[in-house]
């Protein structure tokens, strides 16, 4: 017979009631699973105080942990394996809408320490043994990578910003927009999809180009799951074939995973000229699934993300919940300024452009910093400070406007506009590039 006598402190009841029926479901067939005899287990559910204080009288540390565990005894009555004591603030921190999940995760760790395994010093065996439980008691967790590749401009960001619910990478009506694998990550209660926006598939002129059109290469490989976007209001061309194909080698290679086509851009084209852009991407016999889609007004991107869920493999989560992405904040602060460059260069300059944080100071007040554009030409300098300075000033204040929303305080920006002919083959640039 098992006994677990889940205990909740009032100060975290409001926020676990919901939990505690599926809790103690977890920790009841766990310990049946586990313990050959008849046991008992306390479970108890508490704030940060609480726990802190029983981290630092215990283990001498003055902070809140997760999840502590106290072995038991056997006695006359039977065997009580131990006491498991959980935070619910810290885990709740953690998970996000995913909250019963992490209190059952950290229900079966705290369970094995009470009986002895420790992943300290066992090898493997702890995690092994884990793993295992989770996926027998706490049912299927999705999660695993989903690469966005495609023709330039097909609107891969667009959708990618749109399923984070989040502006992450930048968006112009520029080819060529998006240079690196930019790394979005969701996390909901039904798993973890780290998507990957990659630079659109082009024939690849410069060292710069090269290693964009690489880096969608290696995301096509190394993806779960595979969304070739197809911009429908372009004609199908040349281009459109070779990405096509691209991905039917890529699916052919790997015949397990899935691979959808989403036809993007539907707000722009009729449906007369969507059926046959159905019929060909069908007739391929490549894809899973086909969906029409409008990233840009979200028509169709819900049933998109449903889709993604269901062919997503099950696995635990990569990143930590509270994770947007992994990019360093100079690399987005340098690609938000890039933004603003097309913005307001339009078609003038022809996609030679660059920028590099070369200095960031945080204040007391405010965070200062210096960036540089990379043109290839005198004649570009020009361009981006305008007559009399005024586009440079424009695409400052714009700039501005938008990473003081993004960092969350008062931003003073310097703009120094270079000429650094053939950056786009110079490796020290575009290693810089790929960090800010």
């Amino acid at each position: 017979m098992v006994t677990i006598d889940l205990q909740v402190a009032a100060s975290v009841e409001a926020t676990c009631r919901a939990c505690l029926p599926g809790l103690r479901r977890v920790a009841h067939d766990a310990v049946a699973e586990l313990a050959a005899d008849s046991a008992t287990l306390t479970l108890r559910l508490v704030d940060d105080d609480e726990i802190r204080e029983l981290n630092h009288r215990y283990r001498a540390a003055d902070s809140a942990t997760d999840v502590l565990s106290f072995p038991g005894e056997t006695t006359p009555e039977g065997r009580h394996l131990g006491d498991v004591v959980i935070s619910v603030e810290t885990a709740h921190g953690r998970s996000g809408t995913a909250l019963e999940r992490e209190l059952q995760v950290l229900a079966l760790h705290g369970i094995l320490h009470c009986l002895g395994y420790d992943h300290e010093t066992d090898d493997g065996e702890m995690e092994a043994l884990e793993q295992r439980l989770r996926s027998q008691f706490l049912g299927p967790y999705k999660a695993g990578t989903v690469a966005f590749v495609g023709r330039p401009n097909a609107g891969k960001s667009t959708l990618m910003n749109r399923l984070l619910g989040e502006k992450l990478a930048i968006v112009s009506d520029k080819p060529q927009t998006t240079r690196h694998r930019l790394i979005g990550i969701l996390t909901t209660e039904l798993g973890q999809m780290v998507f990957h926006d990659t630079p659109g598939l082009h024939r690849p002129l410069h060292r710069l180009n090269r290693r964009m059109v690489h880096a969608a290469s290696a995301a096509l490989k190394e993806a779960d799951v595979v969304c070739l976007i197809r911009d429908v209001a372009v004609p199908f061309g040349k281009g459109e074939a070779y990405a096509l194909d691209l991905v039917g080698a890529a699916a052919a290679a790997e015949r397990e995973r899935p691979v959808l086509c989403l036809l993007n851009k539907i707000d722009q084209v009729s449906k007369p000229k969507l059926l046959p852009e159905i019929e060909r991407y069908a007739g391929s016999g490549v894809f899973k699934d086909i969906v029409p889609i409008s990233a840009l007004t979200g028509d169709g991107v819900e049933q998109v993300l449903e889709i993604l869920w269901r062919h997503l493999p099950t696995g635990e989560r990569r990143h930590d919940p509270e994770l947007l992405t992994v990019h360093t904040e100079r690399f987005l602060v340098a690609e938000l300024i890039r933004e603003k460059v097309l913005e307001q260069t339009h078609d003038e300059l022809p996609f030679t452009t660059a920028v590099v944080i070369e200095a960031w100071e945080d204040g007391a007040k405010r965070t200062d910093l210096l960036a540089h554009i990379l043109v290839d030409r005198d004649s570009h300098k020009g361009i981006v400070i305008g007559r009399g300075g005024k586009r440079i000033k424009e695409i400052g204040t714009a700039a501005r406007r938008d990473l003081e929303g993004f960092l969350g305080r008062r931003i003073y920006l310097e703009l120094q506009v270079r000429t650094h002919p053939g950056w786009r083959e110079d490796m020290a640039v575009l290693g810089r590039l790929e960090t800010g």
